[in-house]
């Protein structure tokens, strides 16, 4: 019998995802926190009902934080700034029901990553949870349909300002489509383009942009008038 035979360590199974829920509807931090709690890959590591108590849990290091906008003693957009700064790769998905146009583009500028409204099965909270860790940018037909009613009146332009970042036409096509709510899958279908082809025009809309999220590249789009949701 050969002596001294070496065999491998088994490979440690990969850590959770932690994820932090900042919510001031105890019922809906619940409903959340339920979602979550069986999921093997994802930790539910801090909850909390205030905005000064969700800042707190930025300093736990999260992979992800389920956010609510209006909390009682601020915005939630301040979470969102606080983890862009202290934990700049953390996924933010905002949970919320898009009640004014100031909020909403204020979470596109302040870079969230995905957004669901409140009445959203608890299947479909993991769903979107776990694709938004996968660096999906999911956003639910019905909040697409919110936020295109928000920033539909936005004025926009056919043509961009002399200052603005040049687009090419397939990416300004692409990013509309991508403030719609498509996926990127999505997108390269009805564009009829590979996904990998889409990757690439989305990170070159990313550089161009100077932005790191698609939240973020809607917003600077809008402002710069690149792009427009009245085309058929």
């Amino acid at each position: 019998m050969a002596q001294g035979t070496q065999h491998p360590a088994p490979e440690a199974p990969p850590r959770p995802a932690r994820v932090i829920i900042v919510e001031d509807d105890e019922r809906l931090r619940s409903y959340a926190k339920g979602a979550l709690a069986a999921a093997p890959d994802i930790a539910v590591v801090g909850d909390a009902g205030t905005l000064a108590d969700g800042l707190l849990l930025v300093d736990l290091m999260p992979d992800l934080a389920l956010l609510d906008l209006g909390l009682p003693d601020g915005n939630g957009i301040a979470v969102i700034e606080a983890i862009r700064t202290t934990v700049p790769a953390c996924r933010v998905l905002v949970f919320t029901v898009f009640e004014d146009r100031a909020s909403v583009l204020g979470t596109l500028k302040a870079g969230a990553d995905g957004y669901i409204l409140k009445d959203t099965s608890a299947d479909m909270v993991l769903a979107h949870v776990r694709a938004t860790l996968a660096g999906e940018t999911p956003i639910s037909a019905r909040a697409a349909s919110h936020l295109l009613s928000l920033v539909r009146d936005e004025p926009a332009a056919d043509t961009a300002g002399p200052d603005a970042p040049h687009l090419s036409p397939r990416e300004r096509e692409l990013l509309e489509y991508l403030a719609r709510g498509l996926s990127r899958k999505e997108a390269a279908r009805v564009m009829n383009l590979s996904p990998y082809t889409v990757a690439e025009y989305v990170q070159g809309i990313y550089r161009k942009l100077h932005v790191r999220s698609r939240g973020e590249a809607v917003f600077e789009a809008i402002q710069a008038k690149l792009i427009r949701f009245d085309r058929e």
